[in-house]
């Protein structure tokens, strides 16, 4: 097979910004027509925190992605139709009951699903969708303008400055490592010349982008609370595959798509067919660090077994005698993820397994003997190190990536939400009149009955996005009967502990929930929908054992 350089333009790929567009993404499409998604997004975080998403998205009209004209509109649209999409899935609607929607109107999956095909990628929230097309440069005049305390997000579910740190961690990284990129194909090409002395100065460039990614990876301690991302972040991340605990058995039912309007309510299983099943957003959806894997062979095997194992001496003879083998199997999970990523990225990978060989010219160039006999000058000896410190620094931004899902989901799945810190006021009738204070006490106890948040909210606290908030289920289940008089009702509540616990609660409404308390023993799933801990281990081991 002849050798033809990979050129990353022609994959999409920045050779300044890596996988992320050489230009801010739009923050509006220009075309009035989209008016009726853009008015939602102007004031998204409003309408989901009111529960008014599901309804809005109902009223919209069905619009044709006609009129969308450059890559970057097509983009903006993929994103904004995922907010909205996955508000509409997992965003209750300020019912306590109400299970997350196995159906999704043509309003959002008729233009969702279109402007998915012509970006080659899976309607459904992805990394793309939240990190690579969803930043904002805050200061033009900055020296590095892609550092990650100049970027800022233009979407969130939440509105919080957790939920934006989380997203701007990834996209400094992709940036970062936009050098890494450019330094994997002059590695790649240095092989085909055997110019040994290119090779091992194209792995220090990769190694020093690995840094910097290791070093922001750290910095999502800084602004990412573990609870506020378990509890009221992360499941709208999620997809509908393997999300039978958390209400969605089958998936979800796209209108006007798949012929959904036209399937027989007697035929059950014309009906499932047409349930789609998707990964929701995952770290494994960036094409960086599969790129990475590429480059270096690190090979990854399906989740729970053990790929065969050989030593680096009968590598070195299986090269030699068969000569270059076929791009390794890898891990299924991970090729899936690739349906993830833009048609372009997904291509690259497929083109990058098939050209880059740098780990076996490593394997045949560098003896073990080097380890004894080589100096430090020896180029081969230089070309191992190389080789060798790009695998550490892979290893040791999968250890801290362990660490992060440990503390901000295994951590908070087994601790439950926290109690709520009931702030008593003491002698509070003696600030007002006995009237006054009574009648106070008699609607502060009603709103508490009603499911509401202590300080005077309008809205009601939806118990289900914010448990710890919530303390009308405790009262209901209390041994005290309610009186039909709020007067009565307040008394009895004044003879009541002070400290309420919330485990009651948390367990009722656990049910059909991503975000929820794990018992012990219990899986703790990934958006992907995968045994986060048990694929990340795995993979984090593999990468261990490809040193030579």
């Amino acid at each position: 097979m002849t050798y033809a350089p990979l050129r990353l333009e022609d994959y999409d790929i920045s050779p300044t910004h890596g996988f992320l567009p050489s230009e801010p993404p739009l923050r509006r499409l220009p075309d009035p027509y989209y008016a009726p998604w853009e008015d939602i997004m102007d004031r998204f975080n409003q309408y989901l925190l009111a529960h008014h998403i599901r309804r809005l998205v109902r009223k919209m009209p069905v619009l044709s992605t006609d009129k969308l004209s450059t890559q970057a509109e097509y983009r903006r649209a993929f994103s904004i139709l995922s907010f909205m999409g996955h508000a509409h899935v997992w965003g209750r609607n300020g019912t306590v009951s109400e299970p997350a929607s196995e159906f999704l109107p043509a309003s959002i999956a008729v233009p969702w699903v279109a402007v998915a095909e012509f970006l080659q990628l899976n309607p459904v929230v992805c990394c793309a969708a939240v990190c690579h097309w969803n930043w904002q440069i805050l200061d033009d005049t900055a020296e590095d303008l892609m550092d990650i305390d100049n970027l800022g997000t233009i979407h969130t579910f939440s509105g919080s400055l957790d939920e934006s740190w989380f997203y701007l961690v990834t996209t400094a990284i992709e940036a970062k490592c936009a050098r890494g990129l450019n330094a994997i194909l002059d590695a790649t090409a240095a092989v085909e010349r055997d110019d040994m002395s290119q090779v091992t100065c194209a792995l220090h460039q990769i190694a020093y982008a690995l840094g910097e990614a290791n070093t922001i990876l750290e910095r999502m301690y800084e602004r990412c609370d573990p609870y506020v991302f378990y509890w009221k972040i992360r499941e709208f991340l999620a997809g509908w595959e393997n999300m039978e605990e958390a209400g969605l058995p089958y998936g979800v039912l796209y209108e006007g798509v798949d012929d959904t309007d036209t399937f027989s309510l007697d035929n059950w299983n014309s009906l499932f067919r047409r349930f789609r099943k998707y990964a929701g957003g995952s770290a494994a959806q960036t094409p960086l660090l599969q790129a990475l894997d590429i480059a270096l062979g690190i090979k990854h095997f399906p989740t729970g077994e053990r790929g065969p194992q050989s030593s680096v001496a009968e590598a070195r003879i299986k090269l030699r005698a068969q000569g270059v083998p076929e791009p390794p199997t890898v891990n299924s999970y991970l090729v899936q993820m690739r349906d993830y990523m833009p048609g372009g990225h997904r291509r690259f990978l497929e083109d990058l397994a098939a050209t880059c060989r740098v780990r076996e010219y490593v394997l045949l160039e560098c003896s073990d003997s080097l380890l004894h006999m080589g100096t430090a000058s020896d180029p081969r000896v230089l070309l191992r190190q190389a080789y060798n410190g790009c695998v550490d620094l892979i290893k040791t931004f999968r250890d801290k990536h362990i660490m992060i899902v440990s503390r901000y989901i295994i951590a908070p799945a087994k601790n439950g939400p926290m109690s709520p810190q009931r702030v008593a006021v003491p002698e509070s009738s003696k600030l007002m009149p006995p009237a006054a204070y009574m009648q106070a006490k008699a609607k502060q106890t009603l709103r508490l009955q009603s499911g509401g948040r202590m300080g005077g909210d309008s809205l009601s606290a939806d118990p289900t996005m914010y448990p710890q908030t919530n303390i009308a289920a405790t009262l209901k289940s209390s041994e005290q009967p309610v009186s039909k008089c709020p007067m009565q009702n307040m008394l009895a509540a004044n003879t009541r502990p002070k400290s309420v616990s919330l485990q009651a609660v948390s367990e009722a409404q656990d049910v059909g929930r991503l975000a929820r308390k794990l018992e012990d023993g219990a899986v703790a799933r990934g958006t992907g929908g995968t045994d986060a801990m048990q694929f990340l281990k795995q993979v984090r081991n593999e990468t261990a054992q490809t040193r030579i």
